[in-house]
């Protein structure tokens, strides 16, 4: 078992700050409640190691965590994370942290043409380590929080200072650390935002007539307000596909509804109600406008598609990597190529690809 210094006070963590702030590079890694055991998406721990001395920080029970967030934005020290993506959402959500000076050990992977880029999997490829799975879905807001569960929770972070030693000199021999180091900058300006399902989201819901539609939304938001009444995941309250189930056959009698959570039969009344409402608030579908490309457009997307597939099989990446849809829309359509980071366009105007 790998030694931590387990920090559940303000003291504690503005001692442990001060010897981060000392530390050039930290390894970086956040475990959070995602809907997966209570209602909402929220920081419980975040683990921090400088290669030699490693730390659990308990966010549920501080709440307060300014020491570290400075640390998370000083610039000085690079913070090696891996798949940065909801990571990064869900610290703007809390504590509007935007992270500076990073690595991401999955971007460096896909930009080396990696197929498995999952931790687990890097780590069994590069250090043979074998990566447990044991708490992978376990309720991380539980205290005292366990032994072994603090100590799983280490583990992630042990050696992502060694693999992203590995990874940059992988990147350096292909000549590409300079793609990775454009990249990180990329998302350090990133407006990582989270945001929650929203009734339109639902898969199917556009099938639905517009009467079922308004029965649907009512559903949708009395659903989402008897989970955070009960501290539970939406879908523990009812399932999404019951909820299209309801919306077309509404129950004759709510009290009882099997197969939910008791309080739907307990709030019978509120969710005759919402299927009233939604019957007199039909939703009507705004029609989106397609955008139809003339031939010439239509043959710019296709010498982009080809320089893309050309690309992507010549390096061995993905060719969303090297230019993407988005992209190409803002090229062909707005006649733009400020989307494309320098190391895109070098790659593109070397198959004879010129940007304005």
């Amino acid at each position: 078992m790998s030694h931590f210094t387990y920090i559940n006070t303000p003291t504690e963590l503005e001692e442990a700050a001060k010897q981060w702030g000392l530390s050039a590079d930290l390894a970086v890694d956040l475990e959070c409640e995602n809907n997966l055991h209570h209602y909402g998406a929220y920081i419980t721990l975040i683990q921090i190691s400088n290669g030699i001395e490693n730390w659990v920080v308990d966010v549920l029970t501080l709440k307060e965590i300014k020491p570290l967030i400075e640390v998370l934005e000083n610039k000085s020290i690079q913070k090696v994370f891996h798949d940065v993506g909801f990571d990064f959402r869900i610290l703007y959500e809390q504590f509007s942290c935007r992270p500076k000076n990073i690595f991401d050990t999955q971007i460096a992977a896909l930009l080396l043409g990696k197929e498995n880029i999952g931790l687990g999997a890097l780590l069994e490829e590069y250090l043979s380590i074998h990566k447990e799975k044991k708490f992978q879905m376990a309720d991380w807001t539980k205290r005292p929080i366990s032994p072994a569960m603090l100590a799983y929770a280490v583990t992630d972070i042990l050696y992502l200072l060694p693999l992203r030693e590995i990874l940059k000199k992988e990147l350096q021999e292909k000549d590409r650390l300079s793609w990775a180091i454009e990249e990180f900058a990329m998302i350090e300006n990133i407006e990582f935002t989270y945001t929650e399902q929203e009734f339109m989201d639902v898969r199917g819901v556009r099938d639905l007539s517009e009467q079922q539609l308004g029965i649907f939304k009512q559903l949708f938001f009395l659903r989402k307000q008897l989970a955070q009444e009960v501290d539970r995941p939406v879908h523990f309250v009812i399932s999404t596909q019951k909820l299209k189930e309801f919306a077309v056959n509404p129950a004759i009698n709510w009290s009882f509804v099997r197969s939910v959570h008791p309080i739907v039969r307990i709030k019978a009344k509120l969710f005759q109600e919402a299927v009233e409402k939604g019957k007199q608030e039909p939703v009507q579908l705004v029609k989106i406008k397609r955008k139809y490309s003339t031939v010439e457009e239509k043959e710019q997307f296709e010498k982009l598609y080809e320089l893309q597939a050309k690309l992507a099989g010549k390096l061995k990446i993905k060719g969303h990597l090297i230019i993407n849809k988005e992209q190409m829309n803002q090229i062909v359509f707005n006649n733009d190529c400020s989307c494309l980071r320098n190391w895109q366009k070098r790659l593109l105007e070397g198959e004879g690809f010129k940007c304005s």
